[in-house]
């Protein structure tokens, strides 16, 4: 898993974003600390939630943070922080179940303002 992840992460740092059918992919830059990194991923959830006027759902593992249902269903985002060569080499994955790619897209802009105003 973390090989693949590695394989991701070193595929975005070039392209900076990516889009595929349901997916747009961003490379949001890098961290000195995974602490830092899931902190500020964490906020920008909770920033993101707060300004759509939406629940908070968000789930959250040892290197990655989740949040659910962002434009009310079918839309989901999730930021990863994993470690590369000493940084930690966060990336956000936006993920859309109807294919709306046009909301989607949208939505994963906001996400990103949202972790770049954190």
């Amino acid at each position: 898993m973390m090989k693949t992840l590695g394989i991701v992460a070193a595929l975005l740092l070039p392209a900076g974003m990516a889009a595929a059918e349901g997916w747009t992919i961003s490379d949001l830059g890098s961290e000195a600390e995974r602490e830092i990194c899931m902190n500020k991923a964490a906020a920008t959830f909770s920033s993101f939630a707060m300004k759509q006027g939406i629940e908070e759902v968000v789930g959250q593992s040892e290197w990655t943070v989740a949040g659910y249902d962002l434009r009310g269903s079918g839309i989901d985002s999730i930021i990863i922080c994993p470690i590369e060569g000493g940084l930690v080499a966060p990336f956000l994955l936006t993920y859309s179940s109807d294919n709306d790619a046009d909301a989607r897209q949208i939505i994963h802009d906001r996400v990103v303002d949202a972790w770049n105003s954190q």
